[in-house]
């Protein structure tokens, strides 16, 4: 139920610069850094995303607490990401079987989208925010279209196992790659209706990490409880190397650099490996106790958006100034009188730092879905819109509340004007494009991850590492962050 941060450039001092619970006794299951690498979203059995900032105030979840605006949830939630263009908007998926998409500045639930029949287990924006995938415990993926709100694909695990990851190119719009329970790997080209290449029972183990390189979507590594890491070129059915570890990995995590790697264990310790050098460790760090498992990780960005840490207020630190406008069509919500949004901070116990490269470390434990979803409420498939017309699946949601929308459209498919009989408006259509304000920063990247109890716990094989055990290469003076 812990969110840690740690700075490596304290060592050999404890590099644990916050450390903080969400909701005590909730295991965390995912965490996600913002694009001004100042803030830090996690989620998980508390029902709830909760953000951060990682000088240690804490700022607000959603649903917002208190407040009777139709937004609450009764599931965990599983898995979380930020959209590529920015932080105003992020997704999650869990047991409730329906990706969500918040809007963090309104802090709203905007749009739901339906079709899985059991737990969803990963979600992901490709790298154009156009489309965003998700995945089940049944082995389903599908891939909704942000534009007009139609499942763009629906397609199948080959061997029907329960997939656990995926990751997204960040480079290609159409390739992703999935992975879960049986050990295999399959990379998708989402144009087509099978995939590109497997790696069939790679791991002897369920597979627990996936990742592309960001700098290479080529290079692919896979973690698993089989305690292999493994890294695969797309143009060979076989890996081009892999790396045996005393304990069972359970997460994993590319540093932007496209070569540093930080591999979680299920007895709380965090690797790192370096691709173009020996098969082993670079360092070892001891993040939590052995009876924690590692379930989540991330680094921080290499080119955040540019803000004044010490002086913008905590709306600025998450979005990062004017924020640019989406493909996404909200559904109609529910409206919320602005008395209902306004939320209260609190500092933590927590200290900060001038963290440059961080990650992430917190607590989870898998849950099974919960009823299955009218067929009525399903997102509708692409074949089901009229042309140039309403959705079927774009209606007011049956409750108690004043239906209102007003947050702007734009669809570069088709131009969608939904319409409720009883609204005179819901769409109002913004003209103009705003500026994108990703600016380039020449400091290093940082990585987050949570603990978690959701996998089985090996016993201690190997003596401690120590909790740091750098190489005196600047390469590695850098800060890290963990959940």
């Amino acid at each position: 139920d812990t969110v840690k941060i740690f700075d490596i450039k304290l060592e050999p001092n404890d590099p644990c610069v916050l450390s903080y619970s969400p909701s005590p006794s909730c295991f965390v299951n995912s965490v996600r850094w913002n694009h001004t690498n100042l803030v830090v979203a996690s989620a998980g059995e508390d029902k709830k995303i909760s953000l951060w900032r990682k000088n240690g105030q804490r700022m607000w979840t959603v649903p917002v607490a208190g407040t009777d605006c139709g937004d609450n949830i009764e599931e965990s939630i599983l898995a979380i990401s930020f959209s590529n263009k920015g932080s105003r908007y992020i997704c999650s998926g869990g047991s409730g079987q329906v990706v969500r998409i918040w809007d963090l500045q309104r802090k709203r639930c905007i749009k739901w989208l339906r079709g899985h029949t059991s737990t969803i287990t990963g979600v992901m924006y490709n790298c154009k925010d156009e489309h965003l995938a998700s995945i089940s415990q049944s082995g389903d993926l599908i891939l909704h279209n942000l534009a007009s709100g139609a499942r763009a694909a629906e397609l199948k695990d080959p061997n029907e196992q329960v997939l656990s990851v995926l990751d997204y190119s960040r480079i290609s719009r159409h390739i992703l790659v999935t992975a879960g329970d049986d050990g295999s790997i399959h990379l998708w080209d989402t144009t087509g209706r099978s995939p590109k290449v497997s790696w069939l029972k790679q791991h002897s183990a369920p597979t627990t990490g996936i990742s592309f390189s960001p700098s290479n979507d080529k290079i692919i590594a896979t973690v698993g409880l089989d305690k292999k890491l493994y890294t695969n070129d797309t143009g060979s059915r076989r890996p081009s190397a892999f790396i045996s570890h005393e304990a069972p990995f359970t997460s994993l995590a590319f540093r932007d650099d496209g070569w540093t790697l930080a591999a979680g264990t299920n007895n709380g310790r965090v690797a790192f490996y370096d691709l173009r050098g020996k098969l082993q460790p670079f360092t070892v760090l001891r993040a939590y106790s052995s009876s924690e498992a590692v379930s989540s990780l991330c680094w921080q960005r290499s080119k955040p958006v540019i803000v004044n840490e010490s002086t913008c207020v905590a709306e600025t630190a998450l979005l990062g100034g004017p924020v640019e406008d989406s493909v996404l069509m909200p559904d109609p919500l529910p409206s919320v009188t602005s008395s209902s949004l306004s939320v209260s901070t609190a500092i933590s116990g927590g200290r900060s730092g001038p963290a440059e490269v961080s990650f992430l470390t917190s607590s989870s434990e898998s849950v099974s879905s919960t009823g299955n979803l009218s067929s009525s409420m399903e997102t509708p498939h692409r074949s089901h819109l009229w042309p140039g017309g309403t959705l079927t699946r774009l209606h007011a949601p049956h409750s108690k509340y004043n239906l209102k929308d007003d947050m702007d459209v734009f669809s570069p498919v088709v131009d969608v004007q939904p319409i409720t009989p009883s609204l005179d408006k819901l769409w109002d259509i913004h003209e103009g494009a705003k500026k994108e304000h990703l600016l380039a920063d020449k400091r290093p990247s940082s990585l987050l991850f949570p603990s978690s109890r959701r996998f089985a716990f090996a016993d201690d094989g190997a003596g401690d590492h120590p909790i740091f055990d750098w190489q005196s290469s600047s390469m590695y003076q850098q800060v890290l962050r963990f959940f």
